[in-house]
């Protein structure tokens, strides 16, 4: 049986944790920051300076525009500082959401944290079904057209398979960032 909405929370807002969407805590209620802001600026620079960066470049040089893509990946960076400032006030609210959840109790309102720990789980399963069902469209589409005039190789494929994860990483972040909000948004609309 769950026991808090911290608890119940806890599996989106792992996962939130490791796209830079929240802060790491070590022991429960520690806030390790300087580690998720390390974490964030390691991850983020690689993946400019080895994949988006080229791309814009290539897309700038090459056609002259800048598509929604590259606007996407930029809110996603932008989105990345904010997440980490708010978390704390993320987390104060909680406390207040436990504080008026067990203000209810007592008056006779029943917990079901078991509830909104299932519904959490089915939001992760079903975010997880949509960056793999994009992935998926994604690489099968780009495996077709690349493979039409070539014979299959093992290398190019892992390629396409790398490409088509890194570009749509930005997007699957946002997505990821709304269904935390929604999930908290739900979380005091229910209570």
């Amino acid at each position: 049986m769950i026991e808090t909405l911290e608890r119940a929370l806890a599996p989106l807002m792992v996962i939130g944790r490791f796209c830079n969407l929240g802060v790491f805590e070590y022991p429960v209620g520690q806030l390790r920051t300087y580690i998720s802001c390390l974490y964030a600026l390691v991850k983020w620079s690689l993946l400019i300076y080895f994949f988006y960066y080229p791309l814009y470049i290539n897309n700038v040089l090459k056609y002259g525009t800048i598509n929604s893509d590259n606007i996407v990946s930029l809110a996603t960076i932008i989105l990345i500082p904010i997440s980490i400032c708010r978390f704390k006030e993320l987390k104060t609210c909680l406390r207040e959401l436990a504080i008026v959840d067990h203000t209810l109790e007592v008056l006779g309102t029943p917990k079901e944290y078991q509830r909104i720990r299932n519904w959490i789980i089915r939001i992760i399963i079903g975010w997880i079904v949509y960056v793999f069902s994009q992935f998926t469209y994604y690489s099968v589409i780009l495996s077709l057209i690349f493979y039409y005039h070539s014979y299959l190789n093992f290398t190019p494929f892992v390629n396409v398979m790398f490409i088509a994860l890194l570009d749509y990483y930005p997007t699957n972040v946002i997505a990821l960032s709304a269904l935390i909000s929604a999930a908290i948004l739900g979380l005091v609309l229910y209570m």
